[in-house]
């Protein structure tokens, strides 16, 4: 057998070297829950990995190039990091994520109380703030924001279970009480979906007017949607955090394909470059006029599965799949390095189980297990991938090779990046290419995404459903002692592995390419920028 597995090394080697002279190139952090109450001012992310020492100075628009257009702009809807990304520049939330991804700070709320039993917290808010019409923002519209996000209309409801009540107890107080002690609360509260909108602009307009339009607090307001083209994002004067955002406006482009990115930045015609192909980083290092960047995320890739479509109800033939992968050689030969081999659904972040060995390449084990399955003679499939990604199709050609070997003839589909979205969330795929970052500090929101089967995304559109995963989760939730519900998240990650309704393929960095005259520029841990604390000196 060791033979057989040299003589796929081998192979691997020589389609890597072909893919390369071919070519080039879709929910979060590490610390614990930030206090029962805050007075802490809200916090600067403009010490920037790449602000370069420069005196921030106004004015300038920015370009940044992304893969894929925005899906919907109604902060209860996507669940796209596209959209998400974006919703987060142009509305604010009671509390967000700290710079650094550790923690969390004030937003909306200037500060919080919790009482004594957990189940009632007390948020006063920040005087002056007003939404981009220039109508103030009140306690009653934080109500009906949130009141909206856990009610029947909205996509994420799921993660708001917990709240028992939203009222407005003042002129700038809002209370939230619970059913019972609630773990995650106000990390759910950081959410994008907890983005507090105008109610009378929703009300005067229809509940279909934020799909298409907005109406925030945010550093920026949108100008414009030109669909599959830009979204263009105007400055707002009226913003809370005095003095930004520095830039007149953002315009974030889409560029399906990586080689036209790349093109792209090298001719100056957009200033910043998201989904960098590992293949074109050290080439871009040489150029004096780029700072290229590879950030640390909360993030996870995986190959989805479709747990209800035949033969994949069958857990030993998704552990066979996960033993023939062999991941390292994927992260050696596509990443170059730039990455480790993912052990759980969770990325390491906050009570991350660091002691799942995960499935390491096995070829005699994969074979085993076949042989075991319902399926011992192999099977034909197919794999979902984004057409223009560079990465994916080289993985999906290396897939294609090494399932092979234990008798499955994979077929790629390759698929415009929303379309594909598409075919994932109405689970119409086989296996599909994806991956997951974590909007929030706290392991709640990935976990009810990925694999607890009434999170609200039927797992992430696997279909996957273990009673014990989704009872723990919900312990979880109502547990304050952060060591049992440490225990309990190592458990309910233990139990993800065993059943493997993934591919869990890796853990890697997100790649940008930035012109020198951008300054603070940062890509947080949760995969957001905080474009207000970024200026142009050209």
């Amino acid at each position: 057998m060791k033979h057989t597995k040299r003589i796929v090394k081998n192979g691997l080697m020589g389609l890597i070297a072909v893919l390369f002279a071919a070519g080039t190139v879709a929910c979060s952090s590490t610390s614990e829950s930030a206090p029962a109450s805050s007075n802490a001012p809200a916090g600067d992310s403009q010490a920037a990995s790449n602000s370069g020492g420069d005196t921030p100075k106004p004015g300038g628009v920015l370009k940044l190039a992304r893969a894929q257009d925005v899906s919907n702009l109604d902060p209860i809807v996507p669940g796209d990091n596209m959209s998400i990304w974006t919703l987060l520049l142009m509305y604010d939330q009671l509390v967000r994520v700290s710079p650094d991804g550790n923690g969390l700070e004030p937003a909306l709320a200037t500060e919080w109380k919790v009482s004594d039993d957990g189940k009632t917290y007390t948020f006063t808010l920040r005087k002056g703030v007003k939404f981009h019409d220039g109508s103030p923002m009140t306690a009653a519209d934080v109500k009906f924001s949130l009141d909206r996000a856990r009610g029947k209309e909205s996509s994420w409801s799921w993660i708001y279970t917990g709240i028992d009540s939203v009222e407005a107890t003042g002129d700038d107080v809002v209370t939230i009480k619970t059913k019972t002690p609630y773990a995650p609360l106000l990390s759910s509260l950081a959410l994008f979906s907890s983005s507090i909108v105008s109610e009378k602009a929703v009300k005067d307009k229809g509940k279909d007017f934020l799909s298409s339009n907005e109406m925030g607090t945010g550093p920026f307001r949108l100008a414009e949607w030109q669909r599959g083209q830009k979204v263009a994002l105007a400055k707002n004067p009226d913003y809370w955090q005095q003095g930004k955002p520095y830039l007149d406006g953002v315009e974030l482009v889409q560029v399906p394909e990586d080689t036209t990115r790349m093109l792209q930045l090298r001719a100056g015609e957009i200033d910043i470059a998201s989904n960098v192909p590992f293949n074109s980083l050290e080439e871009l290092k040489t150029d004096p006029n780029l700072n290229v960047m590879a950030v640390q995320q909360s993030r996870i890739d995986v190959l989805t599965i479709n747990n209800t479509r035949e033969p994949f109800q069958d857990v030993k033939v998704r552990q066979a799949i996960n033993y023939a992968i062999d991941k390292d050689a994927i992260i050696k030969n596509v990443l170059l390095g730039n990455g480790e081999a993912a052990t759980s659904y969770l990325p390491k972040m906050k009570f991350f189980n660091d002691q799942l060995k995960g499935y390491k390449y096995d070829l005699d084990k994969a074979k085993q297990l076949m042989a075991e399955s319902s399926k011992p003679n192999g099977f034909k499939t197919s794999l979902l991938i984004s057409s223009g990604n560079e990465t994916e199709r080289q993985i999906g050609v290396i897939v294609k090779e090494q399932l092979a070997a234990i008798g499955i003839d994979l077929d790629i589909q390759l698929m415009e990046p929303g379309a594909a979205d598409e075919a994932i969330n109405a689970m119409k795929y086989d296996l599909a290419s994806t991956y997951f970052t974590t909007d929030i500090i706290d392991p709640d929101e990935l976990t009810s995404f990925e694999v607890v089967s009434t999170g609200g995304t039927n797992s992430y559109h696997t279909g996957y459903k273990n009673p014990k995963v989704d009872e723990l989760s919900d312990k979880a939730r109502e547990e304050l002692d952060e060591s049992k519900r440490k225990e309990m998240y190592f458990e309910i990650q233990r139990l993800v592995s065993e059943d493997a309704p993934f591919v869990f393929l890796y853990y890697k960095p997100a790649t940008y390419a930035v012109q020198s005259y951008v300054k603070g520029f940062q890509v947080m841990s949760t995969g957001n920028y905080r474009l207000e604390d970024v200026w142009l000196t050209k």
